[in-house]
């Protein structure tokens, strides 16, 4: 018996397998992992087919198994195989999303055994006649592929649990996948009382846990997996349902690598496995929705908060008539006497701006000179609090300098900071309320393994009057006591040059200003803006996701966008910025074809970290056919993302 092996080594993403002879007191199976000869040492590989035919040429022989227990699943390795093809990567990297590091070696890393911490076990809420016929329907009629279109705070997480519940109750395993790391202690916390077999599954967690986990989850140990985008490539024994939470959320995609979309890999899990997925939003993406609309998939909807309370108020301001009321703060009139309100009252507030810092650009009054990343050619962003002196940093590459004293191009003294950041939010709330306890949540603050966790715990206990923070605090935040939700300033995303950028928008909006009134009182939501009859703000106020989706789907449909076609971008990086234009314009005519549209340009941020980018597209009905027919060389330097979240 031959076997063909992937082994766990660089060279397996140029050639797939090599071929081992089986011992013959040897038994195994496709999936096995296994030790092999490899150069002078031995590496650890994944028997992927076994064979009776001897090839022609010599071969070694397998060492031995690393345990009888670890292999993959028959349709792990189908997946593997799918995600390898369809998403352009070798069939090495996409089994190795399956494996954590310390499985694949012979001496794994040793993880302490942890007994169950013992919980009070919770009782279930009483579902609502919409949420009962939701769970019923799903699991009577045994659909395979849903969406819940809830309305923020309409109850879906209790949904989900009770969906949990039955697939736990009947020998299966579940799935909670989360858009952030940040949201997992909320939802440990809210599903721990109920499954005590549960497993934490995200890239921050060690080595060593991963393992534990992983041979939990392998062995049928654990029922119930909440993480990121990465658990859904843990181990299941018998998978019974997967819950995708979020939906929408652009962190679903993976930005490295395979470069795979975790939606999309859940419809070949369901189709390799008959595992019942299920979505859930507030603010389904528009390819999931047109998808529900033409009955691809079930579309359930949660059009009412779980305690009848009313959506947010929700109130534009026109920040331009602040200015002719000689108002030159960040902060208008409103949303200052709604923040004094509600501190009067003992109530929490949230305010969102989706940047960090203190200042988004550093320039010289007199000759207009910009502090500028040398490797990047982006703008500074100025920190005063970061670190003890004030900082100029650089978002995209980490570059960190001194703020200059003076120009260094003209010598000038008048040296200006302009635009707004999370940091500037805090400093000037903290003068204006010296006695409101203010917390900010960015990248920034929240670096640490437990800053997540900290921060719920505090804002649940009450102890964090305002909360400061960019997108990550926008995500699912059930927290009862907050009353308002000011969003600083609403048009930083409306004018990025992506087809996307009005969907984002609005998700993003409506998401934040769900965070207010999840409880008995109303909540009020006031957005900042200057462009306050932008048509995205008018879905906001309005809690109209069904306008916003057929605005957005007809203009998709005219100009031929997603999901009415497909794009495949192909990202080329290097050094010389003439040798980027140049391999740009090669391939863009080798990729000529008369039925789909390609086109080249450098990316919206041209460098960065001493690399210029360049990107070609291809848009059609199956670009991928398009790349497939030309000489493989010319790939050669070239990353392909199928199906980008951004396109600029």
């Amino acid at each position: 018996m031959y076997a063909e092996v992937i082994v766990n080594h660089q060279f397996s993403k140029l050639k797939e397998t090599l071929t081992y002879k089986v011992p013959e007191e040897m038994e195994i199976k496709r999936g096995d992992l296994v030790m092999v000869p490899f150069g002078k040492n031995t590496k650890s590989g994944i028997i992927l087919n076994l064979k009776k035919e001897s090839p022609t040429f010599d071969t070694k022989y397998i060492s031995e198994t690393l345990s009888p227990n670890i292999f993959l699943h028959e349709w792990h390795i189908k997946l593997g195989q799918h995600i390898s093809e369809y998403y352009f990567c070798s069939l090495y990297e996409s089994l190795k999303l399956f494996l954590p590091k310390s499985i694949w070696k012979k001496n794994p890393t040793k993880s302490r055994s942890k007994a169950p911490t013992p919980v009070k076990k919770k009782e279930f809420h009483a579902l609502t006649e919409d949420q009962k016929k939701i769970v019923d329907s799903i699991i009577n009629e045994k659909i395979p592929l849903s969406l819940i279109h809830g309305v923020t705070g309409s109850g879906k997480t209790e949904v989900y649990k009770n969906l949990i519940q039955y697939a736990v109750d009947s020998d299966q395993q579940a799935l909670l996948l989360v858009p952030e790391i940040s949201l997992t202690p909320q939802f440990v916390k809210y599903f721990k009382g109920n499954f005590e077999n549960l497993a934490l599954v995200h890239s921050k967690i060690s080595e060593g846990e991963k393992a534990r986990q992983w041979k939990g989850i392998h062995n049928g140990e654990i029922s119930l997996v909440i993480g990121s985008r990465s658990a859904l490539f843990s181990p299941f024994k018998n998978l019974g349902v997967v819950i995708m939470d979020e939906e929408h959320e652009w962190t679903y995609k993976q930005e490295q690598a395979p470069r795979y979309n975790t939606r999309d890999v859940l419809f070949e899990i369901n189709k390799l496995t008959n595992t019942q997925i299920i979505f859930g939003s507030a603010t389904p993406s528009i390819e999931i929705m047109q998808m529900a609309r033409s009955e691809k998939i079930h579309l359930f909807e949660l059009n009412e908060r779980v305690l009848k309370t009313e959506m947010p108020k929700i109130e534009i301001v026109d920040m331009r008539e602040e200015l002719k009321k000689q108002n030159f703060t960040m902060f208008s009139e409103l949303l200052l006497e709604k923040i004094r309100e509600k501190l009067d009252r003992k109530e929490q507030i949230l305010l969102f701006l989706n940047r960090r810092g203190s200042a988004s650009a550093t320039v010289c009054r007199d000759c207009g000179e910009a502090s500028v990343c040398n490797n990047c050619e982006s703008k500074l962003t100025y920190h005063v609090s970061k670190f003890k002196h004030s900082t100029l940093i650089c978002h995209h590459c980490g570059f960190i300098t001194k703020t200059p004293d003076f120009c260094p191009k003209c010598q000038s003294h008048r040296i200006k900071h302009f635009g707004l950041g999370t940091e500037k939010v805090e400093s000037e709330l903290k003068k204006l309320f010296p006695q409101a306890r203010i917390a900010r949540a960015d990248r920034d603050t929240m670096s640490m393994k437990d800053s997540f966790e900290e921060l719920h715990k505090n804002l649940n206990a009450e102890e964090i009057d305002i909360l400061i923070g960019t997108q990550m605090i926008a995500k699912g935040l059930d927290i009862a006591n907050i009353s308002l939700v000011g969003v600083i300033m609403a048009d930083t995303s409306f004018h990025i040059p992506d087809f996307r950028a009005s969907e984002r928008s609005f998700q993003l909006l409506s998401q934040v200003g769900g965070r207010a009134g999840r409880r008995e009182k109303q909540g009020e939501v006031i957005i900042q803006t200057y462009n306050p009859n932008h048509c995205v703000l008018e879905a906001v106020k309005n809690h109209n996701y069904s306008t916003f989706y057929e605005q957005e789907i007809s203009a998709r449909e005219a100009a031929q966008l997603p999901p009415f076609s497909k794009i495949i971008k192909l990202i080329f990086a290097d050094e010389n910025k003439k040798l980027c234009a140049e391999k740009a314009d090669l391939l863009l005519k080798k990729l000529a074809d008369e039925n789909h549209q390609t086109f080249a340009a450098p990316a919206l941020m041209p460098k960065m970290n001493k690399k210029f980018y360049w990107h070609v597209f291809v848009q059609g009905k199956t670009p991928e056919s398009v790349i497939k027919k030309i000489d493989q060389e010319l790939l050669k330097g070239w990353r392909i993302d199928v199906d980008p979240v951004q396109t600029v």
